[in-house]
């Protein structure tokens, strides 16, 4: 009777509300709503009231545009979107990659959860592959194993098993409750044996498959984890020169459980050069990508000691769609000076403006060379910009304020914007004030593209020898951009 009288409460509330309540029904408080009003646009509006979760020790609460957390361990407070994360920390307001960590995150030990499930249990559960021409064919595994008889006389077979050494534990869901990721192969007989890692959820103590993902053709899994909500596999795959008989290829990939799909996170390995090699423009850069980047191609940046971009270009990634790449390509800068400098390269998510994944190695660069009758290039200017300050936050209109030791050739400096992925977003002149031979000041205002999502800026002031462009001098800041209004 309770029963009825609630669900009959609830059908005549939505009778009479014409719209569904939602965000009018609860608020933000504290630091929830002091970070809500740092970025309104970014949060967007609540969908319930904050939740307190004493086992985790979390707090959290939906909005409409992702979740804000507040962790009662070390008084942290964000906002993720399901792929970036909005900190109000000791630096102020911080954005990231839910994949990476500002270095004074604090590295807490993970809620050990409650495991339910055996290997009993997957050995002989049922799974959902792609058999028989249909990707979403069930068969139901006995003693880690099952075959499918097809054909005119039954002659055909298709044979499913599971490879027991590759079976991990862990809470894939969030629920505190132990699920799995297990690895299955397939084979109709050929010399083709088809890998795939599936996900299971615990439903009640049984075992549910929720997502799978293709690996490759005669892939070996050399091991198996769950940690931090996702799935960690080292495999062996194929380059592109190698046959499907033999991969040499080493790499580790990743995958997040999001809905019913296993999501691929990308890992960015640099094997050349080497971590304080010495590096001359054109130096080739090679390595990995753990899974095969949207644009095809990769994003580099070059940096000399003081943080100016001294070079920037494209990685061409050789692979196949869904799976693990490598790269090999020159990089070109022209560094001014010899000393320590650093390669970056980013996968960019061209759509949103932002980095999917990023990775560098520090190198000492090595100067190009003067080919004009100089012995020398011109002095290294101090620059200093005193507004906007790092960490700051801007709108569409931004004004460059600072100063610079020595007067500029022509009396200008340059200036570019890059967006978080490291695209150049906008470039153009300053004018300095003052006499040459002595220092000088300069103010601009300069508007940020309509187009840019809110997120990091990198603002640098540059000043470029008109020679041979070598970078003389630099400065930059980075600053969280509110969006166009």
């Amino acid at each position: 009777m309770k029963t009825r009288l609630a669900l009959l409460a609830a059908m005549v509330g939505l009778v009479f509300s014409f719209q569904p309540a939602l965000a009018q029904d609860c608020s933000f408080q504290l630091g929830f709503k002091a970070l809500y009003e740092l970025i309104p646009d970014v949060v967007g509006d609540c969908l319930d009231d904050e939740q307190h979760n004493s086992a985790t020790g979390l707090t959290q609460q939906s909005t409409t545009n992702g979740q804000l957390t507040w962790r009662k361990a070390d008084n942290w407070t964000g906002f993720t979107d399901g792929q970036r994360t909005w900190i109000n920390g000791p630096h102020g307001l911080q954005q990231r990659l839910n994949s990476e960590r500002f270095p004074w995150e604090a590295a807490l030990p993970a809620p050990t959860a409650t495991q339910r499930l055996t290997l009993e249990q997957l050995r002989n559960a049922e799974y959902h592959l792609p058999l028989l021409g249909d990707q979403d064919t069930p068969i139901r595994l006995v003693d880690g194993m099952g075959t499918l008889v097809y054909g005119e006389g039954a002659t055909e077979r298709e044979t499913v098993g599971l490879v027991d050494n590759a079976v991990a534990f862990g809470d894939l869901d969030g629920d505190g409750i132990a699920d799995a990721a297990v690895v299955v192969f397939i084979s109709g007989g050929g010399s083709g044996t088809f890998i795939h890692l599936v996900a299971v959820l615990d439903r009640d103590g049984a075992p549910e498959q929720a997502a799978r993902a293709f690996l490759g053709d005669r892939v070996p899994v050399r091991s198996l984890t769950v940690t931090g909500g996702r799935i960690v596999a080292q495999t062996v795959t194929h380059r592109p020169s190698d046959g499907l008989c033999c991969p040499t290829l080493e790499i580790t990939r990743t995958f997040g459980l999001e809905s019913d799909q296993l999501v691929p996170r990308q890992a960015l390995v640099i094997e050349s050069p080497l971590p304080g090699e010495t590096v001359a423009t054109g130096v080739e850069i090679r390595g990995t990508t753990s899974t095969y980047p949207s644009a095809e191609h990769l994003a580099y940046l070059v940096y000399d000691a003081h943080g100016g971009v001294i070079g920037m270009g494209s990685l061409p990634v050789s692979g196949y769609a869904d799976q693990p790449g490598t790269f090999a390509a020159p990089v070109e800068f022209i560094a001014g000076a010899n000393g320590p400098g650093r390669i970056e390269i980013i996968d960019v998510d061209a759509s949103a403006g932002s980095a999917l994944a990023r990775t560098a190695v520090p190198v000492i660069l090595q100067a190009a060379p003067i080919s004009d009758g100089r012995t020398s290039r011109e002095p290294t200017p101090e620059i200093v910009l005193e507004s906007p300050l790092s960490g700051s936050t801007v709108g569409t209109t931004v004004e460059l304020r600072g100063r610079i030791s020595a007067m500029p050739f022509e009396k200008n400096l340059t200036y570019r914007v890059y967006n978080q992925a490291g695209t150049l977003i906008d470039q153009s002149w300053i004018s300095v004030d003052g006499d040459y031979g002595g220092p000088g000041t300069f103010t601009k205002s300069i508007d940020i593209p309509a187009t840019t999502a809110p997120g990091l800026l990198r603002i640098e002031v540059r000043d470029e020898s008109v020679v041979d462009g070598a970078l003389t001098g630099s400065t930059s800041v980075e600053v969280y951009f509110t969006g166009a209004s």
